[in-house]
């Protein structure tokens, strides 16, 4: 599962119809606190993180999810390129660290190539 979580509900919809259209499946959450609180999350789920979001933003997603020990692959999108966000995306190893409008190609291929490294394993 691709879950996409960002604060601004036209960046979550044009990621979904851009998933969608690559018959890649997607859940959208408007908060970090909505995604955690779900309970959804798992190892081999792919995140598309906004990293500023008011609330718990990010990076305290991020740190969360190691405090239980979770570490799926994750996607960071940004139109604040501000090096506090760079080095949280280094901390946690996030797999790319993307700048909004984020192109539609790239995106695609990243979560294509780690498909692809999960279906090879």
């Amino acid at each position: 599962m691709i879950y996409i979580i960002d604060d601004d509900k036209y960046v979550l919809r044009g990621f979904q119809i851009l998933l969608k259209s690559e018959g890649l499946e997607s859940t959208a959450f408007e908060s970090a606190e909505e995604f955690i609180n779900s309970g959804d999350v798992d190892d081999d789920d792919i995140l598309i993180l906004d990293i500023h979001m008011p609330g718990m933003n990010g990076c305290n997603l991020l740190e969360e999810l190691e405090k239980r020990n979770l570490h799926p692959p994750v996607i960071i999108v940004t139109a604040y390129d501000e090096p506090a966000s760079r080095n949280c995306s280094n901390k946690y190893g996030t797999l790319a660290y993307l700048l909004k409008p984020v192109e539609s190609e790239t995106l695609l291929n990243l979560i294509k190539t780690y498909h692809k490294k999960i279906i090879d394993l």
